[in-house]
């Protein structure tokens, strides 16, 4: 069976944007709502193993239901400018990959949800719907799942909701699931509902009676009595607002099945998109070869294997000791834990990058005997680290000794920068994207 994932763009980005801690990029960028977005819907797709995407956004312009009640979503607060500026970034990276983006003058993005899922339901095609409104519930259905994400310090959590799921949840259908939002009003939305009656009064009503039109049929029985006096006296505003409530799941919206596969999303164009956002955890996801890698990035290498890092040993000496090319240059960084040191990183003159484990039989030991054997075969300028200061604990090294720090050079170069790790200075400097400690270490 064909699967379809719908996602409903406003709403996930402002969930991301909320959910993950405030990054830039280094020209200053807020990319935090695309990281959060991006990772959401990586992790969704990774589960569903769908055939078919596409993302809905809202459009700025007045919807049928601000036609309807002039006050629809007046007292919604402006987006922050933070969140605002990766609207366009976000459909940029959409664009980029491929992936359909559905908008409709006049609807709201979750009208173009419910009218794609309830289409292709009937076509026979399973649809899942991510959205981190708890309005799109009433589209649940036999072969249409909500799923809300709720992403908390960069973790994020995904519940879904078939129709058993949210009569449970909620003890209410679907379907009544509007009628429950007429009675209760949403002040998100700003929908009156009838005044006096809460949540837990509105669901009780629907729950013994099925919708507004019934409950009112049934006036004399509604209880507690002030709930009854405030349908009586507003049940017109209950009509108005169930309208409102309504997903509209017939709008005129077009969409093509064979626009919305999905293919390959890592192409060449992603991937320098990626780059430009610094997002290194979602790079990891290319294969060099398939993005046009640069032959520095395709020869980066994790090893533990004991002769092949006593071959890169003697590569960085040669380089360090300027037996190599005349302006070679070579690099190491020790890369260091509580129990002592857990990686070397090096680089060599022809742009080759390695990373040494401590594993099996390379020690912590070995790494910092290692560092101190390529040190001292040094000559001014060859070598050079990251962070001397951080090496120097771990090593034992003579006060002349001919080893350079990067990190320094690059603070000379631009004193306002936030970082001045190994990673942040290959990609401002060589264009290069290479795993942080923490993506290798986990540290």
């Amino acid at each position: 069976m064909d699967k379809l994932v719908l996602i409903d763009g406003h709403s996930i980005l402002n969930r991301a944007f909320y959910g993950v801690p405030d990054l830039t990029n280094s020209e200053g960028l807020h990319t935090n709502a695309v990281y959060g977005f991006l990772n959401i819907m990586f992790k969704i797709l990774d589960e569903e193993k769908a055939d078919h995407l596409a993302v809905a956004f809202d459009l700025k312009e007045p919807t049928f239901r601000h036609k309807m009640y002039g006050d629809y979503k007046g007292t919604r607060k402006p987006m922050p400018q933070e969140l605002h500026e990766q609207v366009p970034l976000m459909k940029e990276v959409l664009e980029a990959m491929g992936i359909p983006i559905l908008t409709l003058p006049g609807y709201e993005a979750d009208d173009i949800l419910g009218t794609v899922a309830k289409r292709s339901q009937a076509a026979g095609v399973s649809v899942s719907v991510i959205s981190g409104d708890r309005d799109l519930l009433q589209l649940a259905d036999e072969r249409i799942k909500i799923r809300i994400p709720k992403t908390s310090r960069g973790t994020t959590e995904i519940h879904d909701y078939y129709p058993e799921d949210v009569k449970r949840e909620y003890h209410v259908t679907p379907r009544e699931f509007i009628d429950v939002k007429a009675l209760m009003g949403d002040a998100s939305d700003n929908i009156p509902g009838v005044p006096s009656i809460g949540e837990k009064t509105a669901t009780a009503i629907i729950e013994a009676y099925g919708s507004i039109e019934n409950a009112y049929a049934h006036l004399d029985e509604i209880r507690p009595p002030r709930a009854k006096k405030a349908l009586e006296e507003h049940y017109d505003m209950a009509q108005m607002s169930k309208e409102l409530a309504a997903i509209c799941i017939d709008c005129p919206i077009s969409f093509s099945y064979e626009d919305a596969v999905i293919e390959n999303f890592y192409t060449p164009e992603v991937y320098q998109l990626m780059k430009r956002l610094e997002f290194k955890s979602i790079l990891s996801r290319f294969d060099a070869d398939a993005v046009g890698g640069t032959k520095a990035e395709e020869q980066f290498t994790v090893t533990d294997d004991l002769k092949q890092a006593e071959e890169w040993v003697r590569k960085a000496e040669k380089t360090a000791s300027g037996a190599g090319d005349k302006d070679g240059r070579a690099g190491l960084q020790l890369i260091t834990g509580d129990g002592g040191a857990v990686g070397l990183a090096l680089s060599l003159e022809d742009g080759q990058t390695v990373c040494i484990r401590a594993a099996g039989e390379i020690s912590g030991e070995w790494l910092c005997r290692a560092a101190e054997q390529i040190i001292r075969s040094a000559v001014f300028p060859r070598l050079w680290t990251p962070n001397l200061k951080k090496l120097l604990p771990w090593i034992s090294a003579e006060d002349d000794a001919a080893i350079l720090d990067s990190g320094v050079a690059a603070y000379l170069l631009n004193p306002l920068k936030d970082s001045y790790e190994y990673d942040d200075l290959a990609r401002d400097y060589l264009g290069m994207t290479l795993p942080s400690e923490k993506d290798l270490f986990g540290k």
